[in-house]
């Protein structure tokens, strides 16, 4: 169920909705365990395990460098994740409610973006092959922004091409680098199975909030 924080509580008009691509849209975390593990290998690293992975996934390209291929520079380790993205991409699935909530928030004129820490090249070859990248007004990837998520560029970006304010968007995340994300650019935040300024276990829980373009938040 949604779950708000504490503080007091006023009606705000939401205008856009601004999602994270993995984990929140579509299923990719088997599909990145490989890639990250086949980059890993065609460097010369020892792979990770699940768990291992799991702990910092979402991260900015920069921040896997700095772990675990100092060294490289951003050019290169994009590549080979593209590169190897080819040989894993049928890993990712697309979980249940994304096509549902996309479609509803579309009729009910909400504008809606995709905001990625992945590549153009891979957001896009998954946006085709679900056949979902018609519902962006705006989608900005690791390569439309100087800073990744967690700087606030890309939420920024996003308000700036959708034409609204940061504070009439609302930000879907499922990391906390999303989170961090949304908060610094001046968004209202729904964690996905993670806190944020509003919480939700479920996807669809997102129309429950978005009710008649109107938002029930809380101000810390």
């Amino acid at each position: 169920m949604l779950r708000r924080g504490e503080g007091i509580v006023q009606k705000k008009e939401i205008k856009a909705a601004l999602f994270d691509l993995d984990g929140v849209l579509v299923d990719s975390i088997k599909a990145w365990y490989h890639i990250f593990n086949d980059t890993l290998i065609h460097f010369g690293h020892r792979t990770l395990s699940r768990e291992e992975f799991s702990k910092g996934f979402g991260s900015p390209i920069e921040e896997d460098i700095k772990k675990y291929y100092e060294g490289r520079t951003v050019q290169e380790v994009e590549d080979e994740y593209n590169k190897n993205f080819k040989k894993r991409k049928s890993l990712v699935k697309i979980f249940p409610d994304s096509m549902l909530v996309l479609e509803e928030l579309e009729r009910r004129k909400v504008k809606i973006a995709l905001i990625s820490n992945s590549s153009r090249f891979i957001v896009m070859k998954i946006l085709r092959h679900f056949k979902i990248g018609k519902y962006f007004e705006a989608i900005v990837t690791m390569d439309d922004v100087n800073r990744r998520k967690p700087a606030p560029d890309m939420p920024l970006k996003a308000c700036d091409i959708l034409g609204v304010k940061p504070e009439e968007a609302v930000l879907i995340g499922d990391t906390i680098n999303d989170i961090t994300s949304g908060k610094k650019a001046g968004c209202t935040t729904i964690g996905y199975a993670i806190e944020g300024d509003l919480k939700i276990n479920k996807l669809t829980e997102l129309l429950d909030i978005i009710v008649a373009e109107n938002l029930t938040s809380t101000q810390k």
